[in-house]
């Protein structure tokens, strides 16, 4: 179990990773949390390193990588109906099972994917491949713009289906010249209530 500055911290890596493609130094995360001591970030990596979620080359000075297989203990059932006696089972999931090393985290931003539970400010996570199926929710590139829609394809013209009866979907005909590339397909979801 992390601790919530573990937590903090692993989030601050994969975001420093996610968007500028490297990760934070010893030192920028301790000026990021206002850490006095870097040993004391040591630390806090050290357990990291020990409970499985990142990996260091000591020595080389931003050498954290993120290690999505870490595997997460499922600590009992919830009832999101009637009420229920909690129990313990044995049981844990894997982030790998979700997340894969070259998966994308996306942030939606507006509501045209609601009624798929796919809300503002969720982060969604792709899986990149260039071709998707009928009826999948897809990150896409049309001219320039970013998308997640469900993807619908008949007939050399592909329909960008939202998830909101307020707003049209939209068509993409090849024969009009529209530049519609697919990024992927969104395989999960993490959502903060906070």
């Amino acid at each position: 179990m992390l601790t919530k500055r573990q937590l903090e911290i692993l989030n601050f890596i994969q975001s420093r990773l996610f968007v500028g493609g490297y990760p934070p130094t010893f030192r920028e995360i301790a000026s990021h949390f206002n850490i006095r001591s870097v040993r004391t970030v040591s630390d806090h990596i050290g357990a990291l390193e020990k409970k499985g979620y990142v990996k260091r080359d000591k020595g080389k000075k931003r050498s954290l990588k993120i290690i999505r297989g870490a595997e997460t203990p499922i600590i009992g059932e919830i009832s999101a109906g009637s009420p229920m006696v909690p129990i313990d089972p044995s049981d844990s999931v894997r982030l790998d099972r979700f997340i894969a090393a070259d998966h994308l985290f996306l942030r939606v931003k507006g509501s045209s994917m609601v009624d798929d539970g796919i809300r503002n400010r969720d982060i969604i996570v792709v899986k990149p491949q260039k071709t998707v199926r009928n009826g999948d929710i897809v990150a896409c590139l049309v001219e320039g713009e970013v998308l997640v829609k469900r993807f619908q394809k008949r007939h050399g013209e592909v329909t960008l289906l939202p998830a909101n009866e307020n707003i049209e979907p939209l068509v993409v005909r090849e024969d009009e010249g529209k530049r519609l590339e697919i990024i992927g397909r969104v395989v999960a979801l993490f959502r903060s209530y906070e």
